[in-house]
């Protein structure tokens, strides 16, 4: 038996014993970034220096991934919307919860 083979049947038995994690988490702004604030995606874009397509998914809640960086100015940017700092527990939402 080669070495590749031992370690990718010692990896499929790990894996095996592992339950994956169906559940996909976004980020989701929409209980901060509500048309009360009367924020534009372009506005947002200034103040952060976010691509719009990112802040238009984190406002609509559908943001599936981005760099640490981002999640950064994402809940800087909540907390400025919600006039307190808001946690990250608070920005993230399971595909169950909506």
């Amino acid at each position: 038996m080669l070495i590749h083979q031992r370690v990718d049947q010692n990896m499929l038995e790990m894996f095996e014993r592992i339950p994956m994690q169906k559940m996909t988490r976004f980020i989701d702004l929409s209980k901060f970034w509500t048309k009360e604030t009367n924020l534009s995606v372009e506005r947002a874009h200034e103040m952060t220096g976010l691509d719009k397509r990112t802040l238009s998914s984190a406002r609509r809640g559908f943001l599936d991934r981005c760099q640490i960086d981002t999640i950064y100015k994402l809940l800087e940017l909540a907390s400025e919307l919600a006039g307190r700092e808001v946690d990250f527990k608070e920005i993230i939402r399971n595909d169950e919860t909506r």
